[in-house]
C-alpha cells in the first residue's frame, strides 16, 4: 500500500464522522423538529424527523426532499433555537426578519435523549 493512502484515508473517515452542524439546534443531534406559525391567516409549517425527513408547508403547498431540507435548515439558522431558548426571543428573531406579522408560534423539539422541548406564543 502506498505511504499516502493511510492519511488520505484517515481523513476521509474523520470527514465522514463528524457531525454536520447547524446554526442553532444541531439537526444530526435531533430526533424531531416542528415548528407552526400563523401569520396574515396563512399557516407555515417546518417539519424534521432523524435521520433525513424534511418537510415544509406555506398553506396548502407542501414541499419535500432537498427544498424542504433548506427551508427547515434556514429556519433553524434564524431562530438559533436551543434547549434553554425564550419565547419571546424566538419571536422576536422571527419578526424581525421572516415573519413581521407573526400571530402564533408553536416549537416541538424532541432531543436524541426523547425529551420534549415546547415553545408556545400567541399574540
Amino acid at each position: 500500500m502506498k505511504w499516502y493512502v493511510v492519511p488520505f484515508l484517515m481523513v476521509a473517515l474523520i470527514g465522514v464522522c463528524l457531525p454536520v452542524q447547524a446554526a442553532g439546534t444541531e439537526l444530526m443531534t435531533a430526533f424531531s423538529l416542528r415548528v407552526t406559525v400563523v401569520e396574515n391567516d396563512v399557516i407555515y409549517e417546518w417539519e424534521y424527523d432523524s435521520p433525513n425527513h424534511y418537510e415544509y408547508e406555506q398553506g396548502e403547498h407542501v414541499v419535500k426532499g432537498a427544498e424542504a431540507k433548506k427551508k427547515v435548515e434556514e429556519l433553524v439558522e434564524e431562530l438559533k433555537l436551543d434547549e434553554h431558548a425564550e419565547v419571546d426571543d424566538l419571536v422576536k428573531r422571527l419578526k424581525n426578519s421572516s415573519h413581521p406579522d407573526i400571530e402564533r408560534l408553536d416549537i416541538r423539539y424532541m432531543n436524541q435523549d426523547s425529551k420534549l422541548f415546547t415553545w408556545v406564543w400567541k399574540a
